[in-house]
């Protein structure tokens, strides 16, 4: 078997970490959050050893209390920074290239600025955490500065984002928003995005819901025009912002430029969820959690339950299930 170590690449991309693929090499660097995927003969018989993400839910504690949200509000936090500590150095060592912290709400972790700190210091990393962001102030984004890759927010209604948006644009951290997209967002959707790139934001990633409550589901024929309407307000922003997409908008968007040459959102295989309660799911939306105790555990089932870990979630939404799994009126 080739090994990633042994494939010769442009000096330019010399320092950035390297990860196997099926004959393939992906190089990262966590500075940026680029990647470069390499294929040709040069990368034939590699083999993927590991995920490539992380995505953590390092508390189940949350301030607020969302109807959308993925995670069951029963289950145990049992994490401490010095077990998740030792948990994410392994499987960094095991070729991880990426950890995002979400929950819950991470920045309600006791210990979290230590926690990235120790990461950023002690391994190759790159820590990233979703927030409210209702637990920012100057402080705490001091405390944590020049620590993540990126701190995305998400945008809540009922929460005053603009001023969350203006603080994270000010405090020179990297950071992007996350939009959910319902019918009623999506009129509008353009000059929400807009008004964020105005406020100093230069990432925006639209998120498709996934649940039970139909007036929140963005349809098949919405999501067609939604397409080109994406493509031209990308072409519009260029060189101010970018536009990302939800891997759970599957093949609907299918024309959307990917980094990897597939419609599957990746789920199980790419990354993998660890909940609260050392537990590993495909997804933050999947009823499958096979319980852990640690890296080698992940390590060990990511490679012998594939089958599991590439099923579909059983939720409304879930690219996976045919059309969707939206009743026919909806699709």
């Amino acid at each position: 078997m080739v090994a990633a170590e042994q494939v010769r690449v442009p000096v330019e991309f010399a320092a950035w970490r390297r990860f196997a693929l099926d004959d393939a090499l992906l190089l990262f660097d966590r500075d940026t959050g680029w990647n470069a995927l390499c294929d040709g003969p040069e990368t034939m018989g590699l083999r993927q050893l590991a995920p490539r993400a992380l995505q953590f839910a390092i508390t189940n504690v949350c301030n607020l209390a969302c109807t959308f949200c993925s995670r069951d509000t029963t289950d145990a936090s049992e994490w401490t920074v010095d077990s998740a500590f030792a948990f994410l150095r392994d499987l960094a060592a095991a070729g991880v290239l990426e950890v995002a912290f979400g929950g819950g709400e991470p920045f309600a972790f006791r210990g979290y600025d230590e926690l990235v700190r120790r990461l950023r210091a002690e391994t190759p990393l790159a820590v990233h955490a979703t927030t409210n962001g209702r637990l920012l102030d100057d402080r705490r984004l001091a405390a944590v500065r020049g620590q993540h890759g990126q701190l995305r927010l998400s945008l809540y209604d009922d929460v005053d984002w603009r001023q969350q948006v203006r603080r994270l644009a000010a405090s020179g951290e990297r950071f992007g928003v996350n939009l959910l997209l319902t019918p009623q967002r999506l009129q509008r959707m353009e000059l929400l995005v807009c008004e964020l790139v105005a406020l100093g934001c230069g990432d925006v990633l639209l998120l498709r819901y996934k649940g039970h409550d139909a007036s929140l589901h963005v349809d098949a024929a919405a999501a067609a025009d939604l397409g080109p309407r994406v493509a031209s307000l990308a072409r519009a922003l260029r060189g101010r912002a970018s536009i990302k997409l939800d891997v759970c908008f599957g093949e609907w968007l299918a024309a959307a430029p990917r980094l990897f040459a597939r419609a599957d959102c990746g789920a199980g295989r790419d990354f993998v969820v660890v909940t609260s309660d050392r537990r590993l799911s495909p997804c933050s939306f999947h009823e499958a959690k096979l319980p852990i105790a640690c890296a080698d555990d992940v390590l060990r089932l990511w490679q012998q339950q594939r089958a599991a870990l590439a099923a579909p979630a059983r939720i409304v939404g879930c690219a996976r299930l045919p059309d969707h799994g939206l009743p026919a009126g909806a699709r």
